[in-house]
């Protein structure tokens, strides 16, 4: 269920319960945003499709953002430690919105402690982009 904030004439914004990912308090509730026109069926079709990922998604999305961390960010104080497995990776970064599109891709952004924001963007369950140039799509590609 979505507990919205404001609900404008160019978007709508709110909070909601995430099954899997976690905000930087460690709680398992993220903002939404999604760009309007919009209705709440679609958002809450959205919502429920985020948070029954299927396993492999989810663990294509935390192997693409081990790579991330691998490659390093601002902080250079940060070592990734070794993972035992993938969704390890998850209790060295966190997520702040989830944002709605009505071109059917959503967007996840978040960020590491190594300290670069990260973008995963999906459509139908497919994985498109994981990595810092997410708000431009000709990066998708």
């Amino acid at each position: 269920m979505i507990q919205w904030l404001n609900k404008q004439k160019d978007g709508w914004e709110g909070i909601f319960h995430s099954e899997f990912f976690r905000n930087e308090d460690n709680q398992q509730e993220l903002f939404i945003s999604a760009e309007c026109p919009v209705d709440d069926e679609y958002v809450n079709q959205a919502v429920n499709a985020f948070n029954a990922l299927p396993e492999d998604v989810i663990q294509q999305i935390c192997e693409g953002i081990i790579s991330l961390a691998q490659q390093g960010g601002e902080n250079e104080d940060f070592e990734l430690p070794e993972l035992s497995a993938p969704e390890e990776i998850l209790e060295y970064c966190w997520f702040t919105t989830l944002y709605i599109c009505l071109n059917n891709v959503t967007v996840l952004e978040g960020e590491g402690d190594w300290g670069e924001v990260i973008g995963i963007v999906w459509e139908n369950n497919k994985i498109i982009y994981i990595g810092t140039d997410y708000l431009n799509p000709e990066s998708w590609c």
